[in-house]
């Protein structure tokens, strides 16, 4: 669970230094996608999974990998280019929050106190960020900030989707390895007019960053289904802890960044709030 906290923090520093060489974000999560996509089909077809087998649920890869990767990773790359790597790592977490929202919302879960007090600490540390003028090194990233609201959002409509329309009896690792390539034709138009970025060989900074996100994404795939295995979904959820903790570490140890006390007062907030939504959870 802490090696996958850590690469999912890694992600947004890493394509901090990408966006800053100049890599345009769809062929960012483009390529991460499809090196992700090798070795995860390669896995399912070694576990007996054949192509014929995942082509009826062509429309969930292309609609889960939309969601779950394609736009909220995309969406990431370009907000990392304007915010600090961590505060766009601590927004990350109120996807849980969110999640319960949409259930509630939809009849999926019932009304739970404790989890309706999340929603709201959730808030709080949202306005924490967005209201002072002095929470963030400069006020114009609060545009910024607020459309890094969409990541954990289009997470939680992920998550509600997944929920409702995954394919029963299909091999775990085959439907991540599908919902990788769903997220690259969902990319393909847009990275095909921006310019699809290969960074072999490597010429700069943001092409290794690329490179070691590749080769260690998938990873944290294959991570997610083994810890879910062993340990269940509550413990699982404490990885949104980590991987926040991880992605403010990295934002200090690659750029330096040091955050206001409303930024580490929204932390708080919003750990808060994940803490109630993911007890409520477990009873």
């Amino acid at each position: 669970m802490f090696a996958m906290g850590a690469i999912w923090g890694a992600q947004f520093s890493l394509a901090k230094i990408g966006m800053q060489e100049g890599i345009a974000p769809a062929s960012w999560t483009i390529f991460v996608c499809g090196v992700s996509a090798i070795p995860l089909l390669a896995i399912a077809r070694w576990r007996g999974v054949r192509a014929g087998d995942l082509f009826p649920h062509t429309r969930y890869a292309i609609l889960a990998g939309a969601t779950a990767v394609a736009i909220p990773n995309t969406i990431m790359a370009v907000v990392v280019s304007h915010v600090p790597a961590g505060v766009a790592a601590m927004l990350n977490t109120l996807s849980p929050v969110m999640t319960y929202a949409m259930a509630l919302g939809l009849a999926m879960d019932r009304f739970h106190s404790l989890r309706v007090a999340g929603i709201g600490f959730g808030l709080i540390g949202t306005l924490l960020i967005l209201g002072p003028r002095a929470s963030l090194p400069d006020p114009a990233m609060i545009p910024w900030v607020a459309l890094n609201l969409l990541v954990p959002f289009f997470y939680a409509l992920s998550n509600i989707y997944v929920a409702r329309a995954r394919p029963a009896g299909v091999d775990s690792i085959a439907l991540a390895g599908l919902m990788q390539v769903g997220a690259v034709a969902t990319l393909l138009p847009l990275a095909l007019w921006q310019g699809i970025h290969i960074p072999l060989p490597p010429a700069h900074a943001g092409d290794w960053a690329l490179l070691a996100l590749a080769a260690i994404y998938w990873i944290s795939s294959l991570l997610f289904f083994e810890v879910m295995r062993l340990a269940g979904p509550v413990f699982f959820s404490q990885t949104g802890f980590i991987s926040t903790v991880f992605g403010v570490f990295w934002g200090w140890l690659f750029f330096g960044e040091t955050h206001s006390l409303y930024i580490w007062a929204a932390m708080a907030a919003i750990f808060t709030g994940l803490a109630l939504v993911t007890r409520a959870g477990r009873s």
